[in-house]
């Protein structure tokens, strides 16, 4: 189980991270497939359909005139920097992760305190499997099933998820909010949505907002390695909570060569500034994994 949290960690983060390499390192666990009853479950299984060339859509849509460019991304740098803050964050999400080997539905409690901490409590049929301790400098994973604990240097992450972690990027991943890496190249705009192109010196990202909102609806992010992976991020049912407007359904989509992974997070709950607590403790019968 706790390659099922590491691949959700790392499907996660995945897409806001400069240099990720979508490496993947799932197998089945001895921990019975959980069966998800289908008048009960409301999540989808996505299929990874035709994304549309964002290029060719930019430059078509682009103005002729370098100023008039200039003046359409000046006025979306706004919306895409736009950003709520909170002081904690708390949020109980049902996860649904698929790929080719394995297909598990979990559920997760998040707790943030803003630029310190984030901490994962995960639970398999009710039944406590993992619990995760980030610091800015720090990363700690209990695997409540096996009775191991990892604890490495937040930098050497990359050894379980495995790729390098970035905390910011993080938990601005768990609270839906959107990145703000590189530096706005394309503007583009049609008759529902707006459109920009972000780039950094590793990768390329297109980001689509709903004009009648300003929310954002999706997130594309690929690498610029002509048959890199890329991961596909779509936003759905946003509410207001707390005089906060989040996404409470959001749907990861990676493809790796032939390979389709999906993960889906559908918060049930979400807090803002509430007094939290971030227990963690490991306790004297488990095995250091190295």
């Amino acid at each position: 189980m706790n390659r099922i949290l590491a691949a959700f960690i790392l499907s996660s983060v995945c897409i806001g991270l400069s240099s990720c390499s979508f490496h993947w390192h799932i197998t089945p666990h001895d921990v019975k497939k959980h069966e998800r009853n289908a008048d009960t479950t409301h999540f989808r299984l996505h299929a990874i359909l035709p994304q549309p060339d964002y290029d060719t859509v930019v430059a078509a849509a682009a103005p002729d005139s370098t100023a008039i460019m200039k003046k359409l991304i000046d006025q979306l740098i706004p919306l895409w920097e736009a950003h709520f803050d909170y002081k904690t964050f708390s949020g109980k999400a049902k996860i649904h992760f698929s790929g080719p080997d394995n297909d598990k539905t979990f559920t997760a409690h998040f707790r943030i305190r803003k630029d310190s901490v984030i901490w994962v409590n995960v639970t398999f049929d009710a039944l406590p499997v993992a619990r995760l301790f980030i610091t800015r400098d720090s990363f700690f994973l209990l695997n409540t099933i096996d009775q191991e604990v990892t604890r490495i240097p937040l930098s050497q992450a990359a050894k379980v998820l495995p790729t390098k972690v970035d905390f910011t990027s993080l938990q601005s991943i768990v609270t839906g909010q959107s990145l703000h890496t590189g530096a706005i190249t394309h503007a583009a705009a049609s008759a529902d949505a707006w459109t920009i192109q972000v780039e950094d010196s590793n990768y390329i990202q297109h980001i689509v907002f709903n004009k009648k909102d300003s929310t954002a609806r999706s997130t594309q992010l690929r690498t610029r390695a002509p048959k890199g992976p890329q991961a596909v991020t779509e936003y759905q049912n946003y509410e207001l909570i707390s005089n906060r407007k989040i996404s409470t359904f959001r749907t990861l989509t990676v493809q790796k060569d032939t390979d389709t992974y999906i993960l889906e997070m559908n918060f049930n709950k979400i807090g803002f500034d509430e007094e939290l607590d971030y227990p963690f403790s490991i306790p004297e019968n488990y095995t250091e994994k190295k």
